[in-house]
């Protein structure tokens, strides 16, 4: 379960920069995450819920994630667009993807990986 040491990530950078601004309280916390980023939200959302309340700081702290989409750039004919309506077969590592435009499969995930805090209001 990746979603807990993510969680704890977040927690601890989230709370140096609170100190570091000598907040008083943490209001929101903006995360992105990408298509791929392989995060369960439900259960990334229920770690954060936990660690929050060891800290005063994070206890009615809002988290809001956005979903940035998978896409992807096709080497042979330069294609770039979103995943989800693409086709793709499965290797035993990871699915790969076809360029909906010339059908190589030589194509490379441009964005959909992320896993960053975006922004962190405070007070």
């Amino acid at each position: 379960m990746h979603e807990f040491s993510l969680a704890q990530s977040v927690q601890e950078t989230v709370l140096s920069v609170a100190k570091e601004r000598a907040a008083k309280e943490i209001n929101k916390v903006i995360l992105k995450f990408g298509a791929f980023a392989l995060i369960e939200e439900d259960q990334f959302r229920f770690c954060f819920d936990i660690l929050k309340k060891e800290s005063i700081l994070l206890k009615e702290t809002e988290l809001e994630i956005i979903w940035i989409p998978g896409k992807l750039r096709c080497q042979e004919c330069s294609f770039r667009g979103n995943i989800d309506d693409i086709p793709q077969k499965h290797t035993e590592l990871a699915p790969i993807f076809q360029c909906p435009k010339c059908k190589s499969y030589v194509t490379d995930i441009i964005s959909g990986t992320e896993a960053t805090i975006d922004s962190i209001v405070i007070k």
